[in-house]
């Protein structure tokens, strides 16, 4: 179980959201959705622990995120950058992630998956944007992670990776997995959660009378 409870993010002086929370069982897809400056990023940082709540709390597994190996053993994060090792081939950059988990058998059906056989002695630096995120987004597919948190994990990509990517999440799901993505225009042809991050915002009114 991954929940959020009475989340609150602050920047500066300013409240980006507050009062933000949700369960998700084992087989539970959230898409977040919202406009530029919403807050997405920034949750999926707390979400991740990578940065702290301003309040509330984030637990795993009926844990908090601090300290719970669990957690991190469970967790692959993508972030709205790709991440991928730029000097690394498309192969080596998926096999990396394949040897932490022992899943080099793997490793090629990944690059299959996203149509990245022809390109697997390429160095990663060499592809377009929307190249560097299928081999970003490949690693899914050798890590067995239970809990994936993705930032605009469509960003860059053509409308043939696109659906490649849902389908790949809806796999996920489908196998009991728990995936959180933020993203302003995937779908899902599974039934999923969406969370909106204005109905989180401060009021205008709110928001002028804690600035005061």
């Amino acid at each position: 179980m991954f929940s959020a409870e009475n989340i609150a993010c602050v920047r500066g002086e300013a409240t980006i959201f507050e009062g933000l929370g949700f369960c998700l069982q084992e087989g539970s897809l959230l898409l977040l959705k919202g406009s530029n400056g919403s807050g997405k990023t920034s949750l999926i940082k707390i979400l991740t622990g990578l940065m702290p709540a301003a309040a509330g709390k984030v637990s795993w597994e009926q844990k908090p995120l601090k300290d719970n190996d669990d957690f991190r053993r469970e967790l692959m994060f993508i972030g709205h950058k790709s991440g991928v090792k730029l000097d690394y081939t498309v192969e080596e950059n998926i096999g990396f992630w394949a040897k932490l988990y022992g899943t080099e058998m793997l490793v090629a059906a990944a690059l299959k998956f996203y149509d990245l056989t022809r390109y697997k002695d390429v160095a990663a630096g060499q592809l377009s944007a929307g190249w560097q995120r299928r081999v970003a987004l490949a690693r899914l597919i050798v890590v067995p992670c239970k809990l994936w948190i993705l930032d605009e994990p469509t960003n860059f990509l053509d409308e043939e990776a696109v659906i490649l990517t849902a389908s790949l999440i809806e796999s996920r799901v489908n196998q009991r997995g728990i995936v959180v993505a933020a993203s302003h225009i995937m779908s899902s042809a599974i039934a999923a959660h969406t969370l909106f991050m204005e109905d989180f915002a401060l009021a205008r009114g709110d928001a002028a009378e804690a600035a005061a």
